[in-house]
């Protein structure tokens, strides 16, 4: 009976010997599975990083300061840029592709128009940003291959010290006041100087005729947008057609200039960007897409160069039209990408380029 007992309790000590081996195991799972989820929440983070090269036609000032905000956000990462006006950037995109040897991770020019003809030549991949429902979606491509930063409307920018009665139409362009006294962009150059060739050809009352107009009252064409605040702001001509953050951002520094929103409606782009079929680093330029729409980078872009945020609830710069106020000239992208080569050499031709 003694040796039976005995041999019971050694039964009853093994069992509790294991029981307690089983908890200790069951908690040192638990806390490998708990270290490996720390490990997992941190390694987002820790993906951003490496080299992204970014295409761009905006201004030099904003770029350099977005790639500076990103890279000290992610000290991994390193973001750099190559800028020039957005026909410049597609003809060096387009070379690049011939060979194969495309750099950009990501490609942020005026206009959607442009960023239809990247689609078709198979130069984007499409992605969901986060950032998506926080954001004016009308400048967003349906299928998320590209995102509009800041919308953005060409109109009439004049000089205050010259012109007594603000422009109110298009139109005021073609008056004897305004007859060689009045500089615009080249569609030949600038991004959304084509977009506001092709959509103030196709809007009632202007027309094709309307340019025509513009070349006989002698008006003067320079490449960007910078190039007419420039010539409007020194005097050297009265009127121009510009983007209406250039125009607003140099009044705001000092210059003597006004800007108006032309009563048949403005064309109207928003600085798409989007991420190329070349990129070997998906995942920070995916971060850096997000980072252009987040209300950082949307806030520099209003203080430092006067553009208007994309952002749903945020401030305009002083004197911009919010979006929902302006009469925008906006034409199916697709619809304005097949048009685009025929009518720039329609242009070139009646300009004598």
């Amino acid at each position: 009976m003694k040796k039976l007992f005995s041999i019971l309790f050694a039964l009853l000590l093994a069992a509790s010997m294991l029981s307690g081996c089983s908890s200790d195991d069951t908690a040192a799972d638990a806390d490998d599975t708990t270290t490996s989820g720390e490990e997992t929440a941190e390694s987002g983070a820790a993906e951003i990083s490496g080299d992204i090269m970014i295409y761009t036609s905006a201004e030099d000032a904003f770029i350099s300061e977005v790639c500076a905000m990103f890279n000290e956000k992610y000290p991994e990462a390193n973001a750099q840029y190559y800028r020039s006006g957005t026909e410049e950037v597609i003809s060096k995109i387009m070379a690049e592709k011939m060979t194969n040897s495309l750099q950009a991770d990501l490609i942020m020019v005026s206009d959607a128009p442009t960023f239809e003809s990247l689609k078709a030549n198979d130069l984007l991949q499409p992605y969901d940003s986060p950032e998506l429902d926080n954001i004016y979606t009308e400048f967003v491509d349906p299928e998320h291959y590209y995102y509009g930063t800041f919308p953005a409307a060409m109109g009439i920018v004049y000089n205050t010290n010259l012109v007594t009665e603000a422009p109110t139409s298009w139109l005021d362009l073609l008056s004897e006041d305004a007859k060689a006294n009045t500089v615009m962009p080249n569609p030949l150059y600038s991004g959304t100087a084509a977009n506001a060739l092709m959509e103030l050809t196709r809007a009632g009352g202007l027309g094709w005729d309307y340019y025509q107009g513009l070349y006989d009252n002698e008006v003067m064409v320079v490449n960007g947008n910078g190039g007419v605040i420039n010539s409007v702001a020194a005097g050297e001509n009265a009127y121009g057609i510009v983007c209406d953050s250039n125009a607003l951002a140099a009044a705001a520094s000092g210059s003597p200039l006004a800007f108006v929103y032309p009563e048949e409606g403005v064309p109207a782009t928003a600085d798409p960007i989007g991420i190329t079929t070349a990129t070997d680093n998906l995942t920070t330029a995916q971060a850096f897409l997000d980072f252009m729409l987040s209300e950082d980078v949307q806030t520099l872009g209003r203080e430092l160069i006067g553009k208007a945020p994309i952002r749903k609830g945020m401030e305009n710069p002083e004197g911009s039209l919010a979006v929902e106020d302006r009469v925008n000239l906006v034409t199916d992208a697709k619809v304005l990408f097949e048009a685009r080569e025929q009518e720039k050499e329609q242009f070139s031709e009646m300009f004598g380029f």
